[in-house]
């Protein structure tokens, strides 16, 4: 399928209601059985959506790093180990995440590390 990136999404919020939100003020996203979970400023939506269809929406500013999360790049903060595994990351508002190993690699490729 082709790229289907956007500025804006518009998500149904109620019956009758559709709020639009702008990509750039999209902290991060996390499935949530036939939905995900958009994340913004203090506020989430629910939007009828996948993960990989969120992938196809969202810009190179985002980046998946577990099955159930994509995360904006500048909006992570560390890469947190125990025992020297890297296994989760901590975002810019102290939210720690897991780390899965099928993104793992394609993240510390991208940090240099």
């Amino acid at each position: 399928m082709g790229s289907m990136r956007r500025n804006i999404i518009a998500v149904k919020t109620r019956p009758g209601e559709v709020r639009f939100i702008s990509v750039a003020s999209i902290e991060r996203v996390e499935a949530f059985g036939n939905y995900v979970k958009i994340y913004f400023g203090n506020e989430r939506v629910l939007h009828r959506a996948t993960l990989s269809d969120m992938e196809d929406i969202l810009d190179d500013r985002f980046i998946r790093i577990h099955r159930s999360h994509i995360v904006k790049r500048d909006h992570l903060r560390k890469l947190l180990s125990e025992l020297g595994r890297y296994q989760e990351v901590e975002l810019a508002d102290e939210t720690v995440l897991p780390l899965g190993g099928n993104y793992k690699r394609q993240l510390m490729l991208e940090l240099g590390l």
